[in-house]
């Protein structure tokens, strides 16, 4: 990797992104309007932000039941309670989850499949921004773990039973990452030859916010496209949405420095998270044709740039052979 002396004004939009935010934040996702009535609907990360107003819209659209999936018991109840008061569909059901340890992964899709005799829409949402290195339980860099590992174990824990539910409907199920498409954005000079995009994102040398940001999201897509081509036949649609540049608390473990530095730029060129929940939904009612690839702002993104170069196949390959690995030391193959 090139030199990441952290520069302050690096974590700052540039003038060409400022004026792509100011449009976005001014035209909006179209708002889904897809009825999801009889339809079991999963949503992580759904006590906040983006992923409360998307468990809000699954309600409001029919979704029953809803199932939300929040760190605590306590933050999932006073979440339901808050969408009831809102839609009035009280058929929601919270099961609580933690994604920094594989094992609580693991506890959660096990009351899942055990609960639940379907699921036809699983939305993986949650996410964490950090704003320095951080170790979580486990021997991975917090970020890592959360928006890779745990997304990527999640989505083959729960795919059969999306599977099974696809066979008798005899209509596609749907499973559905939140990223970024921020990821575009990673150029190859950020890559150090000598360590692989796992390691270096597990790596507190030369560690950098708004780079490490990225470069997970180009993990988690690795990890969406690793999920696809494995075990996407038509029958479950695995995606992935953007919602864009939100006003969120994602970053809400950053400086208050860095939240009053931030603060103007939300004001005027962000949207309002109701607005970007609206490309997570309508994520979910998408066919064959966004198998593996990003939605944002109403249509299906091309791969960037670096992916379909030489070194991004190679780097795709080499990220989700690595990622397989890890897995495979917490759950059977068979399953992977």
């Amino acid at each position: 990797m090139s030199s990441t002396a952290k520069n302050t004004n690096q974590s700052r939009p540039s003038a060409n992104q400022l004026k792509d935010l100011y449009w976005q934040a001014r035209n909006p996702p179209k708002d889904p309007q897809t009825s999801y009535k009889d339809k079991t609907v999963l949503v992580t990360g759904a006590n906040t932000g983006i992923g409360y107003h998307a468990a809000v819209k699954f309600a409001a659209l029919g979704a029953s039941p809803l199932i939300i999936a929040v760190r605590t018991q306590e933050k999932g109840e006073a979440t339901k309670a808050a969408i009831i008061r809102e839609t009035g569909n009280e058929n929601i059901v919270v099961i609580p989850v933690d994604l920094s340890t594989f094992d609580a992964v693991k506890e959660f899709a096990a009351k899942l499949n055990e609960q639940v005799p379907k699921l036809d829409v699983a939305l993986l949402n949650a996410g964490l921004a950090m704003p320095s290195f951080t170790k979580g339980p486990g021997e991975y860099e917090i970020g890592l773990q959360v928006n890779v590992f745990s997304t990527a174990l999640m989505a083959l824990l729960i795919l059969p039973k999306l599977r099974e539910t696809a066979a008798a409907n005899a209509i596609p199920s749907h499973l559905t990452f939140t990223t970024s498409k921020g990821y575009q954005d990673v150029e190859e000079s950020w890559l150090e030859s000598d360590k692989t995009l796992i390691d270096q994102l597990n790596s507190k040398e030369g560690w950098f916010d708004q780079r490490h940001y990225l470069m997970v999201k180009l993990a988690t897509m690795f990890a969406l496209q690793g999920v696809a081509d494995r075990h996407s036949d038509n029958q479950v649609i695995i995606n992935a949405a953007c919602p864009g540049f939100c006003k969120t608390d994602l970053g809400r473990n950053f400086s208050l420095v860095s939240k009053i530095c931030m603060g103007p730029i939300q004001y005027f060129v962000a949207r309002t998270a109701e607005q970007g929940s609206r490309s997570l939904v309508s994520a979910t009612t998408l066919g064959p044709e966004s198998i593996g690839k990003l939605w944002h702002d109403d249509k299906v993104l091309e791969p960037s740039t670096l992916q379909v170069s030489k070194r991004g196949s190679e780097l795709y390959r080499e990220t989700w052979g690595q990622i397989l690995t890890i897995l495979r030391k917490h759950i059977p193959s068979k399953d992977v």
